[in-house]
């Protein structure tokens, strides 16, 4: 899974979570609690809503030791017992979308590989109807256990090893949120209410749809039958087989059987779809959309045209599935965006639709992102699967990765992995606080693994891959993961496979710079602490420690082998690798004298701190520098001073030398990080000087680029136009309001007149600075939108509303019925990025409510997401009294990060005053040589 709906953030970007999807104890052995029940932690008590006692169940809820833990040198993880296992599902399902419930029957091979009367595998809200097993009369008593999430089926004499047919009638229930099988409702074309069926089934819901053995490594082929009506377009991992008519306007659908997959990659839709298809590569590639929204599928097609032969190539393994389709959900989802289920990719409207009315460059790029993040998990996740959820690095880590290589390699303009370094630098910043973890983690329960969708699993695993990838080089690590996939196809594997086969497929060893990059937790801060020209050489002095923005780096010596690139400011050719280790010094020597950059090309996973007469040099020689470079300096510049390593005067003065000529993802980040100073200021008289600066360095840049794109400006520079005018919005510049505010009014007497561009930057700025009638404007453009795209788009501006009467109304609103179910939480997640604490609060004393909206596993982490933009110590306390009542002990890495955030914005806001001496006096920008016309190629 990677794209999170409300939780992306802007391309280039650093301050805000991007890709996530949801976002410690080694004790051997099985154990239980001194009650006897298993210590595993209460489910939230929405998940049990609407549960119906089946007649055949015999209540019990019993520790059933041996059949929950695991004994073994791992974590005492809450999994099945290993005695029987699932070979082959034969599952035939008739969903009741009216009644929002489902009956089905479910033909499960098994494997007894010990004698036992217990057969024990997942299921919850489902009501156990019949279970038998073949050569045997009796009918097996069901016994649930709702907080394991297990079904235990207890047969009268007992079962020796064998193979048998499991043979289960059951029913269950239909959600509203995107958990096991969901309903997502709509306003078709014609104006009537529609609604479509999907599922979602990771990390651990199939449970939800079918009894089965719900963990990775536990993989079987499945055959799905759906009786549905005549005239829906059914869909699943598998072309259909077969197709009978029945009765009442139904027909029966047969898929053919899958490949060997875990049970989270099964996936069936049903509804009023359209499929807009091509031949690639001898597959079946299409997009499924709702009826009317053919035309908006057609980038994504296009996109996947191009990446399924590169992948194919890539991998060194063909695709292996017949067809691959990717089905357009119309909804949101507060933890995620797109779903990777083998040969049918589950994607919400806004990660996979390109409307040219709605869809900007921004979009069109998250949606290339989207379409080959998830194309990449057919290989790393569904061909080969991380073992258990202590690996889920391996599938994400390395699709987020893949998917900006693929970008970098068919649109070069968009510099990839420049853009790239945004999303790494906010894995960098949660590593560098408390609540941070290794990217491999003992996960224990499934609270647990849906806790683990998040940055150090995302962007801090695709950034050590890329520095493994440069370390061993190019060809080594593709020949390795060749090797790797010929290895573990149609299986499972653990990291350290992976290392192996890199190391096997040539010269360069990367297992134990992979360990310590993997392994443990934390930023290395890689420090020049002496450099001199000698001979025409410059040496340099290095040594590593930790870069931490709290006292999280105090709590024990950590050493990582870093490998770092050097080389002098504007010349590659004297460019060296080292590998720093540590405790002492490293010496390196780079030919010729003058300034040199660390991490040269960033390529490498820590921060770079400069003497303060070199950070000087650096920030003279600016201009100079490759954009890869000029971006890595401004991030750790920044970072160093946010965290108060360096005066914030050294990141204010580097600020003043970017060239109004710099690459616009250079731009981008400069602007982001001077929105993390205004935001952390408390003062209105302070935080006006502070944007009296912060204006007078944008914008020079805005006339340069202009409010118009020019036919001759870079792909980037409608992403810069955009960062610009919403933010000079929210740092109340005079003129672009005005400007912004006079595009709105034009907007509303003619839509039709402007590009999709051109209407957000009005909306936006509309939206920023609203007051009562425009806010009621937006509610009720809203409210008659037809498409999912362009609804989705006005419900979230209503939450950017800096007067906080307007937020209010916003939150209140989301609880008023008005918003299709999925828009609601999204709606109060756009509140909190003005008024984090606002957002928060309301969540907090609304929770039973909102807590019905939300997945499961995700639940545990919304209030401290809202909370986490907070610079108010107040709301730790909110926060740790809300986990206390709500969250299970084993979910509580979401609040750790959001503290850690809230400290780290309290601790800035105290440090602004460093600043203020400064901005009376150096406030205007520096005019960088040259001038300033070519701005990325703007008016």
């Amino acid at each position: 899974m990677p794209t999170a709906t409300g939780w992306r953030c802007r391309r280039g970007a650093a301050d805000t979570t991007a890709h996530v999807k949801r976002r410690f104890a080694m004790n051997p052995g099985c154990h239980c609690g001194s009650n006897g029940t298993v210590p595993v932690a209460a489910r939230p008590a929405h998940a049990q809503i609407g549960r119906r006692a089946p007649p055949l169940l015999l209540a019990a809820v019993s520790c059933l030791a041996a059949s929950v833990c695991v004994a073994g040198p791992h974590i005492d993880r809450v999994v099945l017992p290993t005695n029987v296992v699932a070979r082959h599902y034969d599952l035939d399902v008739t969903p009741d979308a009216e009644h929002m419930s489902f009956r089905a029957r479910v033909r499960i091979e098994i494997a007894v590989r010990q004698t036992t009367r217990d057969i024990v595998l997942n299921a919850i809200d489902l009501g156990f109807d019949q279970v038998t097993l073949s050569g045997r009369d009796e009918a097996a008593v069901v016994m649930l256990d709702d907080n394991a999430q297990t079904a235990t089926l207890r047969f009268a004499d007992r079962v020796g090893p064998g193979r048998y047919t499991l043979s289960i009638e059951y029913r269950g229930r239909i959600y509203t949120q995107p958990s096991g099988l969901f309903a997502l409702d709509y306003s078709a074309a014609d104006g009537r209410q529609a609604r479509a069926l999907f599922t979602q089934f990771e990390n651990s819901d199939a449970r939800r749809f079918v009894p089965c053995w719900d963990e990775p490594a536990l993989k079987a082929t499945f055959t799905l039958t759906v009786t549905v009506p005549v005239g829906q377009l059914p869909l699943s991992n598998m072309p259909v087989a077969d197709v009978q008519a029945t009765a009442g306007g139904l027909e029966r659908v047969r898929f053919a059987t899958t490949p060997r997959m875990s049970p989270y990659l099964l996936f069936f839709a049903s509804g009023d779809f359209e499929r807009l298809h091509r031949q690639v590569a001898g597959v079946d590639v299409g997009v499924v959309v709702k009826r009317g929204d053919r035309e908006r599928a057609r980038y994504a097609l296009d996109a996947a045209a191009e990446l399924l032969p590169y992948y194919n190539e890539y991998f060194g393994t063909p695709y292996q599935l017949p067809k691959l389709d990717m089905i357009a959900g119309p909804g949101e989802s507060t933890s995620f965006g797109a779903m990777e289920n083998w040969g049918a990719i589950f994607y919400f409207d806004h990660d996979i639709l390109v409307d040219t009315r709605v869809s900007t460059e921004a979009d069109r790029q998250n949606v290339y992102d989207a379409v080959a993040h998830e194309m990449a998990h057919q290989w790393f996740g569904d061909l080969v699967t991380m073992e258990w959820w202590d690996d889920l690095w391996l599938n994400e880590g390395f699709a987020t990765w893949m998917a900006t290589k693929a970008a970098d390699h068919f649109h070069t303009d968009w510099n990839a992995p420049l853009q790239a370094q945004g999303p790494t630098q906010r894995a960098m910043s949660i590593d560098s606080q408390s609540g941070t973890h290794p990217i491999v983690t003992p996960i224990r329960d499934l609270f647990q693994a849906g806790e683990a969708f998040d940055t150090i699993t995302y962007q801090k695993g695709a950034a050590v891959i890329r520095m493994l990838e440069s370390y061993a080089g190019e060809a080594q690590f593709r020949a390795g993961v060749r090797r790797y996939m010929r290895a573990h196809a149609y299986g499972n594997s653990v990291s350290d496979d992976l290392w192996r086969a890199i190391d096997a497929a040539g010269p360069r060893k990367i297992a134990r710079i992979a360990h310590d990059f993997t392994l443990q937790a934390g930023v290395p801060l890689v420090t020049i602490v002496a450099a001199r020209c000698v001979g025409g050489r410059s040496r340099i002095a290095l040594e590593q420690g930790r870069f931490a923005t709290d006292d999280s780096g105090s709590t024990g010596a950590q050493r990582w082998r870093v490998p770092v690139d050097l080389q002098l400011t504007a010349d590659p050719g004297t460019a060296i690798r080292t590998v720093v280790s540590g405790p002492g010094e490293t010496i390196a020597s780079v030919d010729g004298c003058g300034p040199v950059i660390l991490n040269a090309g960033q390529r490498g996973y820590f921060r770079s701190r400069y003497p303060s007469g070199p950070l000087a040099e650096l920030t003279r020689h600016f201009a100079e520098l490759d954009p890869r470079d000029q971006l890595g300096l401004v991030h750790d510049t920044a970072s160093l001073a946010f965290a108060g390593t360096i005066p914030l005067t050294q990141f204010a003065e580097l600020a003043r030398h970017v060239p109004l000529s710099a690459d616009p993802v250079v731009w981008i980040a400069v602007v982001s990080r001077l929105d993390t100073l205004d935001r952390a200021y408390d003062e209105a008289g302070r935080r006006a000087d502070f944007r009296a600066a912060a204006r007078a360095l944008a914008n020079p840049l805005l006339a340069a680029v202009g409010w118009e794109p020019s036919p001759a400006e870079g792909t980037n520079v409608p992403l810069l136009r955009e960062e610009l005018i919403d933010t000079l919005a929210r740092w109340g510049d005079p003129a672009v309001i005005a400007e912004g505010r006079r595009r709105y009014t034009a907007f509303l007497k003619d839509p039709g007149a402007f590009s999709a561009a051109g209407r957000s930057h009005a909306l936006h700025v509309a939206a920023r600075t609203a007051d009562a009638a425009t806010w009621e404007q937006l509610q009720a453009l809203a409210a008659a939108a037809t498409a999912a795209l362009e609804q989705t788009q006005y419900y979230r501006l209503l939450g950017l509303a800096a007067d906080p009467a307007l937020a209010q109304r916003s939150l209140e609103l989301a609880l008023s019925g008005e918003l299709p179910q999925t828009m609601r939480p999204l709606l109060i997640q756009s509140v909190a990025d003005e008024h984090p604490d606002l957002a928060a609060r309301y969540a907090i004393a609304h929770w039973p409510v909102v807590e019905r909206w939300i997945e499961p596993t995700f639940a545990s982490s919304y209030v401290p997401f809202l909370a986490a933009g907070s610079a108010d110590p107040a709301r730790l306390g909110d926060l740790t009294d809300f986990a206390a009542a709500h969250t299970p002990a084993s979910a509580r890495n979401a609040l750790q990060v959001a503290s850690a955030d809230i400290r780290y914005r309290a601790a800035l806001r105290a440090r602004l005053g460093s600043l203020d001496a400064w901005l009376r006096t150096n406030a205007a920008p520096r005019e960088a040589p040259g001038g300033s016309a070519s701005a990325g190629g703007g008016e």
